[in-house]
């Protein structure tokens, strides 16, 4: 057996002791016991021993770590780790896309390490914890994790300087801290090297196919990075005004760079946002088939990016209306990426418009278990997605329910006060309807989707009045903005004027809106399934019957 190199090697029980955090007398009784590889040089000499880090790393990851006080009989269990937002300490708010784009680079860098061994904290949640004062014991005890990794940032002139540390969660004491001084441009080179000397000190064993997924692809232009940071910083803001923004960052990465396939796969992201709901910030055929041009340079550079078949198939579902293409996109990219949360509650809404509820409550369980594991601050847009399984499946009791309880996780999000309204709405609940989507305090033009379920129960209830004032007031705002055709449509619903109704749904088709995507299971509309027109709208836009 040839021996390990000399980096791999380590000299001594001591040395071997000092690697596993334990005493020499423990790691001798472990090698007599439990079979730690320790081998003696072939000479007289007593107690001159040496080993692999590897093989230590490969017999603590299938024996040693059973060994931990407690886990004895129990299994193994995956070590957790929170990457803290790093600190910009530039002085200058307006760096702040620096560190929180490095802090999102490294979480992802880390992620694909061993998702089997290793559990890392996702950024929603993560960001939660940006400047926070609280202790990382706290911060460890409340997340349940192992380790966690802080750092900063500072750039100057071109150079990033960037320190971290790693911190066992138990006694606060860090296991390994590194400070680097770089050019932006080898900044991903960088994380690809913290990634690899976290690995190695929490004893993690990386096969060669995961050391290469660690290794840099495309190395960026450093001036396209920067603005790829950017427009990743703009787009996380979650508004259409700041999506907008970002978009023109990654536009700009992409001419600076056109092999950059990370920004491609991001520009496709964000311009299908401005499409769909809640922004319905513009025309689905001004915006998705940019996002689609994007999303094919992506992947005709890097066909391994999860983030870019994702992109794919939320443009395959939402405006091409292509189903099974959108499947097989959603499934590659969780074939890619297993943990990919986001994707897999993106597939469930597709498999809920297409009437497969229980596939679609199998990935909201999925999604679940990841969010619960590394993400929960993910658990009230999870809920949500279950809510709307009741609600198309005219299980209003269920779905008010759900929402009640997930708006205790958070009060304002949107899709929990839309699905709940017209939950209540539907059971005839008309006042319990019209408070939940804000009634006579509700502020016209911020959500259109909103907009519409207020005038809907109005429409529910009988208000007439109210409803014809809602339309015109939609009519004067698609005068400066997109509203969806699909809106005013199901209003003439609910008006129960087919004529009018089958109007609009016919401009909606012509617009690609993103509201009939759902209505084949829309409760909103049962009052015209029964129309030719209906069954004729079903059938050119592709739907399975349900």
């Amino acid at each position: 057996m040839p021996k390990p190199s000399s980096d791999d090697r380590l000299d001594s029980w001591k040395e071997i002791a000092v690697f596993l955090k334990r005493g020499v007398r423990t790691v001798q009784r472990w090698e007599a016991e439990e079979g730690l590889p320790v081998r003696r040089h072939q000479h007289r000499k007593l107690g001159s021993v040496y080993a692999s880090r590897a093989e230590i790393s490969a017999w603590w990851e299938s024996r040693g770590r059973a060994l931990e006080p407690g886990t004895a009989g129990a299994g193994l269990k995956k070590i957790k780790l929170l990457v803290l937002p790093f600190q910009n300490l530039s002085g200058d708010s307006a760096q702040d896309y620096l560190s929180d784009g490095l802090t999102e680079e490294m979480i992802a860098q880390l992620a694909q390490l061993q998702p089997e061994r290793l559990a890392v904290i996702a950024r929603t949640t993560a960001m939660h914890y940006k400047s926070t004062q609280q202790r990382v014991s706290h911060i460890a005890d409340e997340l349940k994790v192992n380790f966690v990794l802080e750092g900063s940032v500072r750039r100057s002139e071109g150079r990033v300087r960037i320190t971290a540390q790693l911190i066992r969660a138990g006694d606060e004491t860090r296991a390994w801290s590194r400070s680097y001084d770089r050019d932006l441009s080898n900044v991903l080179n960088l994380q690809s090297q913290a990634a690899a000397e976290i690995a190695r000190e929490i004893h993690l064993v990386l096969t060669p196919q995961q050391r290469a997924r660690l290794k840099p692809g495309h190395q960026a232009d450093p001036e396209a990075y920067e603005h790829y940071l950017k427009g990743r910083y703009h787009v996380n803001r979650m508004t259409p005004q700041q999506v907008g923004l970002g978009i023109q960052w990654l536009e700009s990465a992409v001419q600076k760079d056109p092999q950059f396939a990370l920004a491609h796969a991001a520009l496709a992201h964000a311009h299908s946002l401005l499409a769909i709901a809640p922004f319905d910030a513009l025309p689905p055929r001004q915006a998705m088939p940019r996002a689609a041009q994007a999303v094919q340079k992506a992947l005709q550079l890097d066909d391994s990016l999860p983030e870019a078949h994702a992109a794919l198939a939320v443009v395959r579902h939402h405006y091409d209306w292509n189903w099974r293409g959108a499947e097989e996109s959603y499934r590659r990219a969780l074939q890619l990426n297993p943990n990919y949360a986001g994707a897999r509650l993106r597939f469930a809404w597709l498999l809920l418009a297409l009437g497969r509820t229980d596939e679609a409550m199998q990935e909201i369980k999925a999604a679940q278990r990841i969010a619960q594991e590394v993400d929960p601050h993910l658990m009230v847009v999870i809920r949500a997605t279950r809510a709307a399984a009741f609600y198309f499946s005219r299980q209003y009791d269920e779905a008010i329910a759900e929402c009640s309880e997930a708006l205790k996780l958070d009060e304002n999000y949107f899709l929990l006060h839309y699905l709940l309204g017209r939950s209540y709405a539907r059971k005839g609940q008309n006042a319990k309807a019209t408070a939940t989507f804000g009634g006579k305090k509700h502020v016209w033009g911020e959500t259109p989707l909103i907009d519409m379920g207020l005038a809907l129960a109005h429409a529910v209830a009988g208000r007439n009045t109210e409803v014809t004032a809602a339309l015109e007031q939609l009519q004067v705002f698609s005068a400066g903005r997109y509203i969806p055709a699909t809106y005013i449509g199901i209003l003439y619903a609910g008006l129960q004027d087919r004529d009018r109704a089958f109007e609009w749904l016919e401009k909606a088709y012509e617009e690609r809106a993103d509201g009939l995507t759902l209505l084949n299971v829309e409760p909103m509309v049962d009052e015209l399934r029964d129309d030719p027109r209906f069954k004729d709208l079903v059938r050119r836009i592709g739907f399975p019957e349900v």
